[in-house]
């Protein structure tokens, strides 16, 4: 299978800046694969609290890049109903020519409990919404659906997708019961991976319950979501590599993983009002972060070598995040999400993201694919 690199342009508050990366994208050829957020606040620790929406973006991506496949990384079943969302699918699904993914996650507070949402039973709720999404999909004439969070009476939804009824999914996570669910509904798993060897466990994990299920393993895309960084100054390198050890702190899990963790941190988190086997996007966002005196728990991670973080982070010079993607490839990774985070301004000369977009699609990715 070939694989397919694809950019998420996160950065959306300029309509104009985010036609002109579309249009860079296209010209370079390289890219198979353009995507925006669903987001209404920022993403912790970043907080960049200015997003376009996700459904108008990508109707007019469909016209102004025709020959791109279109995803939105990722949207949530908490805020619209099923129905609705079901809808702005489909009609993505005809503007693009059956090109169009939706990538959906269970949620996460930032853009949850501010707007009056709730972040319980978030799985369990994501289940149901794409169940409700494939009855509307393909079941012809009324629909009439009871559960535990919806509920539809003799509800339709016209026209159907394109190509025999069906939208591509593809689910973000990484925990037991997202993974269950991608094996179970989906089209495509989407996680945020850390390391190779993580990612592949959990597609193993995937393709155990597929099989079980019944599913033929290669109906499934092995998606992948993460931000690069690609800079030959090793200052700059280290600079950008420092600001994850924050991002650490509040990942407890990830240190687990990595075999830096310490039972003796839970106290530590408890004091700062976080429950360390809790702690993830579903239960803190922002406004929590502005709360908690960072300063107590990066002694957690600063013991963490500088190689470590590279380790985790697709940071470094060309060559050596060439190296890292072929890595995920070999871990069964088909379609790359990448978020570049060099800066646009040309004070990041010479690698700016502009720079940075040109040297994968002329020298990482003519490499991989």
């Amino acid at each position: 299978m070939v694989v397919e690199f694809g950019q998420q342009l996160f950065f959306s508050r300029n309509w104009d800046l985010v036609k002109k990366k579309l249009a860079m994208m296209v010209e370079q050829k390289a890219w198979s694969s353009v995507w925006v957020p669903d987001h209404l606040r920022g993403l912790p620790p970043f907080a960049i609290d200015a997003f376009l929406s996700p459904w108008t973006m990508l109707a007019a991506f469909a016209e102004l890049a025709p020959d791109m496949t279109f995803g939105v990384a990722v949207t949530d079943g908490i805020r619209l109903h099923p129905a609705i969302l079901a809808q702005n699918a489909v009609s993505l699904n005809h503007q693009s020519g059956g090109k169009f993914i939706l990538g959906i996650g269970a949620g996460e507070k930032m853009n949850l409990s501010a707007y009056g949402f709730s972040t319980k039973r978030a799985v369990s709720r994501m289940r149901e919404c794409l169940e409700v999404m494939k009855l509307l999909w393909t079941k012809t004439g009324p629909v009439d659906h009871k559960g535990r969070f919806f509920h539809l009476d003799k509800a339709v939804l016209e026209p159907k997708p394109l190509d025999n009824s069906k939208v591509p999914v593809w689910i973000a996570g990484n925990g037991p019961r997202t993974r269950r669910l991608t094996a179970e509904l989906a089209d495509g798993w989407f996680p945020f991976p850390a390391l190779p060897n993580l990612y592949k466990e959990g597609l193993a994990d995937i393709h155990r319950h597929m099989k079980r299920a019944g599913r033929n393993l290669s109906t499934l895309t092995g998606g992948f979501w993460g931000r690069i960084f690609i800079n030959d100054d090793p200052a700059k390198v280290s600079q950008y590599l420092g600001g994850l050890r924050g991002q650490l702190a509040l990942e407890p899990r990830l240190l687990q993983e990595l075999g830096y963790w310490r039972d003796s941190y839970i106290e530590i988190y408890q004091e700062q009002g976080l429950d360390p086997k809790q702690l993830s996007l579903l239960t803190y966002d922002a406004d929590d972060i502005a709360k908690i005196d960072i300063s107590k728990l990066l002694p957690l991670v600063t013991d963490i070598p500088e190689k470590v973080l590279k380790s985790i982070a697709l940071a470094g010079t060309k060559e050596e995040v060439t190296k890292k993607l072929e890595l995920f490839i070999k871990a069964g990774v088909d379609h790359f999400c990448l978020e570049v985070i060099n800066g646009v301004s040309r004070r990041n000369a010479p690698f700016t993201y502009w720079d940075v977009s040109r040297i994968l699609a002329e020298d990482v990715i003519s490499v991989l694919k």
